[in-house]
C-alpha cells in the first residue's frame, strides 16, 4: 500500500512563493509546507482540490527537520496531485491564493501568530472579486477533477472484468 502524500514538484513551490509574495506580505515568514494529495477526498460531496492546515505541537515536531528550522512548518497545503496536473497555471494560482486566504497574522499573539479562518462567504469576498471574470472555476476544475478519478475507476473496473474473462 502506498502513501497518501508526496513532495510536490519545484514548479508548484515557485507558484507559491510568487502568490505569497503578491498577495500575502504578512506571510513572508510563514514556513508553509505543500504536499501533493494521492488520494480523492470529499468534503460535503464535492472533491477537495486543496486544503490547509495550521501545524500542531506534534506537526511541528515531525517537521523539523524538513524546515531545517528548529520549529518546524506554520502551515501544511495539500493539493490534490490529480487536478493540478490537469489544470492552469491561471487556476493553481487560483487555489494556492484560495488557500492562503485561510491564513491570518495575529500580531498580537504572544506564541504563534500563524492563525486560520474560515470563509467569509462560500468562498472569500477577495476571491469573489479576483474571480468576477470566471466565478464558476472552482466548479469547473472540481467536475473537471471529479471526471479523471471517474475515468480511471471505470478504466480499473474494465481490467478487472478482463481479467477475469481470460
Amino acid at each position: 500500500m502506498g502513501l497518501r502524500y508526496d513532495e510536490v514538484n519545484n514548479h508548484a513551490i515557485e507558484l507559491l512563493k510568487e502568490v505569497r509574495s503578491k498577495d500575502f506580505p504578512e506571510l513572508v515568514n510563514a514556513k508553509i509546507k505543500v504536499l501533493f494529495d494521492l488520494k480523492k477526498r470529499k468534503s460535503g460531496g464535492m472533491v477537495v482540490l486543496a486544503r490547509i492546515m495550521k501545524t500542531n505541537d506534534l506537526m511541528r515536531h515531525l517537521t523539523r527537520d524538513g524546515a531545517d528550522l528548529h520549529d518546524g512548518y506554520d502551515y501544511i497545503i495539500t493539493l490534490d496531485r490529480k487536478c493540478w496536473d490537469n489544470i492552469t497555471d491561471l487556476d493553481r494560482v487560483k487555489i494556492l491564493r484560495h488557500e492562503l486566504r485561510h491564513t491570518f497574522f495575529d500580531i498580537e499573539s504572544e506564541d504563534n501568530p500563524y492563525k486560520l479562518l474560515n470563509h467569509s462567504v462560500s468562498d472569500f469576498y477577495e476571491e469573489v472579486e479576483l474571480n468576477k471574470s470566471d466565478p464558476r472555476w472552482r466548479e469547473r476544475v472540481a467536475t473537471l477533477t471529479e471526471d479523471i478519478y471517474e475515468q480511471e475507476k471505470e478504466a480499473r473496473a474494465e481490467k478487472k472484468n478482463k481479467n477475469r474473462k481470460a
